[in-house]
C-alpha cells in the first residue's frame, strides 16, 4: 500500500510539521510532498497523481483548503478507489461537510499522530475503525465520530525533525518547535480555546531538538505554544537554558501572554538577553475591558502595558497584535486601542481582522452580534452591529500603511517625530493612505526611495514638512541603506567645496575616498557626511568642526 501525505504551505519558508509528525510516528512507509499555495495547480496535481498512492492525506488550514478541495476533485475523477484522509484545524470542526461531499473518506479530528497510525494499520488489515480515537468517517450511510482523546504523554512521540530529506532545507525555512500543547485561555475567537489543559514535552528533549536544528543551520525557530509562559517555572528554566546556550546565529520566537508575564522572567531577560536573539509576540487585541469580557479574554490591560514597557528595557524584539471587528468594538473604541498601543512603539504592530473560524464560540454567536462574514476561508468579517463595512475599510487603509511605514522599520525614528506633532497615530496612517489613493500612488510596487519621497509630498501638502522632519527623514533613509543610495531631495550646494573643508579637518580619510564614497547633505546647522565604505558605514556631523555620529 502506497501512502502519500501532502502539505500545502502559504510560503516556501514555512515547514509543515503535521505531516512530519504523522510520518515519524507511523509504522508504515509514508511519502511526503510539500507545495505552496502559489505553485502551479496543474503541476501539483500531476505530481500527486504520479505517485499513484492508495491513500493520500492532506493537512488542511484556512489558507489551503480551497486548493485541496479542487485537487481532490481531480483525484476522484482519476481514481475512485483512492482513499483520502483530511486532518488539521480547518476540517476538525466541520468534518460532516467534507465527508458528505465525498472530499474525504476519513477525517482525523484534533491530534493525529496515534490515530493516523492506527487508521493505516486498520486499512492495511481490513480491521474495524470503531475504536480509533479522533476519527470521523461514514458507516452505514451515517457519520460516525469516534471518541476524542489527547496524547497524555507527548514524550512518547517520535521526533519529526530527523527526516533525512529535510536536512538540506533546515537553514532555508522557519523551524517550528513545541514545548507544550493546549491553551489555558478561552478566547472565543480562537480555536486554541477548544483544547483543554496543557501538556508538556520534556525540556531536555526540546533542547536536543534545537541543538540538532541549529547544528544543521536553522536561522529562525518559532515555538508553536499558544502561551509559552503559562507555566512560569518551566518558561524561566527554558529561557535560562536558551540564553546560556547562546546560539550565535539563530533567532527564537515565542507567543507570550503579557499580563501574566512574571517579573522574575522580565528581570532575567533585562539582565542577560543579547540583541536579536528572542522575539515575543504578545496578543493585546483590545484595550476595551467590555470587549475583552465579551470574548472571554480576562486581561489585565494595565499590567500588560506595564510589562511591555519593562520589556522595552531588555533586548527582546516585541511584536504586538490587535484585532479589528470584535464585539462592542466600534470605530471610536478601536481607534483608542490602536493609538494607545502604537504609542508603545514596539518594533512591530500587527493589525488583524476578526476571522470567524469554524468551531469557535464567536462563530456560534454570529447572529447575536449581527456578524456578516465571508463564507469562504479565511472567513473574515465584513461588518457587525458595532462597526460598518465602510469603517472596516478605513481600518484596512491604516493596516496597509502601518505595514509600509512602520513594520518594515525603514523610518521609525522619523515616524515617531511626525506623530508627536500629529492628531493621532491612527489619523496619520489613515490620512497618508488617502493621500496615496487620491494621487494614484502604488502600494504594491515601490522602492524605498518612493516611500520617503511620497511621505515628504504628503507632509508638504499639509504644510507639515519642517526642517526638523526633513533632517529626521534624511538620517533614517541614509542609515537604512548599506551602499550609497539615490537621494530623493535636492542638494543645492557644491559638494566638492564641502568635502575639501571636511578633508582639511579630517585628514585620516583619503580625499579620493571622500569623493568616491561620501554622501553629503545639509543637516541641522551643518552637513551630514555618510561614508559608504566597502566594509563599513560611518556617519559624521560637520559644521566647521567634526563630530562622529556612528
Amino acid at each position: 500500500m502506497k501512502i502519500l501525505l501532502v502539505g500545502i504551505n502559504s510560503k516556501f519558508i514555512h515547514t509543515n510539521m503535521a505531516i512530519r509528525y504523522l510520518k515519524a510516528n507511523c509504522d508504515f512507509d509514508v511519502e511526503l510532498k510539500e507545495y505552496t499555495i502559489k505553485d502551479d495547480f496543474q503541476a501539483m496535481v500531476k505530481d500527486i497523481l504520479s505517485y499513484n498512492a492508495n491513500i493520500v492525506g492532506f493537512s488542511c488550514y484556512i489558507w489551503n483548503i480551497q486548493i485541496i478541495i479542487e485537487i481532490v476533485k481531480v483525484l476522484r475523477e482519476k481514481n475512485q478507489n483512492q482513499k483520502i484522509i483530511f486532518g488539521g484545524p480547518e476540517t476538525s470542526y466541520d468534518y460532516d461537510y467534507y465527508l458528505y461531499n465525498n472530499y474525504a473518506n476519513y477525517i482525523i479530528v484534533n491530534e493525529g499522530e496515534i490515530a493516523f497510525n492506527q487508521l493505516i494499520g486498520a486499512l492495511q488489515s481490513n480491521l474495524s475503525l470503531d475504536d480509533i480515537s479522533n476519527l470521523a468517517f461514514i458507516k452505514d450511510n451515517k457519520i460516525k465520530r469516534n471518541i476524542t482523546t489527547v496524547i497524555k504523554d507527548l514524550n512518547q512521540l517520535r521526533s519529526p525533525y530527523l527526516l533525512t530529506e529535510d536536512i538540506s532545507n533546515i537553514s532555508k525555512k522557519v523551524q517550528y518547535v513545541e514545548l507544550s500543547r493546549g491553551c489555558p485561555y478561552k478566547c472565543s475567537y480562537c480555536i486554541a480555546s477548544l483544547e483543554k489543559g496543557l501538556r508538556f514535552f520534556d525540556i531536555d528533549k526540546v533542547i536536543n531538538t534545537i541543538d540538532y536544528l541549529v547544528n544543521n543551520g536553522a536561522k529562525t525557530i518559532k515555538f508553536l505554544d499558544r502561551s509559552f509562559n503559562a507555566n512560569k517555572k518551566i518558561a524561566l528554566e527554558f529561557f535560562k537554558i536558551l540564553i546560556e546556550k547562546d546560539y550565535p546565529e539563530t533567532v527564537f520566537q515565542f507567543e507570550i501572554n503579557g499580563d501574566v508575564l512574571h517579573d522574575e522572567i522580565i528581570d532575567y531577560l533585562i539582565k542577560n538577553l543579547k540583541k536579536n536573539y528572542i522575539r515575543f509576540e504578545l496578543g493585546i487585541q483590545s484595550t476595551n475591558s467590555l470587549v475583552n469580557e465579551l470574548i472571554n479574554r480576562y486581561q489585565d490591560t494595565e499590567k500588560l502595558i506595564s510589562n511591555i514597557k519593562k520589556l522595552q528595557d531588555s533586548n527582546v524584539i516585541l511584536h504586538l497584535d490587535l484585532i479589528a471587528g470584535l464585539p462592542y468594538e466600534n470605530l471610536k473604541s478601536f481607534k483608542n486601542t490602536f493609538n494607545e498601543i502604537f504609542l508603545l512603539f514596539s518594533k512591530e504592530l500587527q493589525l488583524g481582522f476578526l476571522k470567524m473560524l469554524k468551531g469557535t464560540k464567536i462563530r456560534d454567536e454570529a447572529l447575536t452580534h449581527g456578524y456578516l462574514y465571508d463564507s469562504n476561508p479565511p472567513y473574515e468579517i465584513m461588518s457587525n452591529n458595532y462597526i460598518t463595512a465602510s469603517e472596516l475599510s478605513d481600518i484596512h487603509i491604516v493596516e496597509t500603511f502601518l505595514e509600509m511605514y512602520w513594520n518594515k522599520g525603514f523610518m521609525n525614528e522619523s515616524i515617531k517625530y511626525i506623530i508627536s506633532n500629529y492628531k493621532s497615530p491612527f489619523d496619520f496612517f489613515f490620512d497618508l493612505g488617502n493621500y496615496y489613493l487620491q494621487n494614484n500612488l502604488s502600494t504594491k510596487k515601490y522602492q524605498l526611495y518612493n516611500l520617503f519621497e511620497n511621505l515628504q509630498s504628503f507632509l508638504s501638502s499639509r504644510n507639515l514638512y519642517t526642517k526638523d522632519i526633513e533632517d529626521e527623514l534624511k538620517y533614517d533613509y541614509l542609515s537604512y541603506n548599506k551602499i550609497k543610495p539615490k537621494i530623493y531631495w535636492h542638494n543645492d550646494f557644491k559638494k566638492q567645496n564641502i568635502i575639501r573643508e571636511f578633508f582639511i579637518k579630517n585628514q585620516d580619510n583619503k580625499i579620493d575616498d571622500l569623493y568616491k564614497y561620501a554622501l553629503v547633505t545639509e543637516y541641522k546647522d551643518g552637513y551630514l557626511f555618510v561614508l559608504y565604505l566597502p566594509d563599513k558605514t560611518e556617519f559624521y556631523y560637520f559644521d566647521g568642526e567634526t563630530k562622529r555620529i556612528s
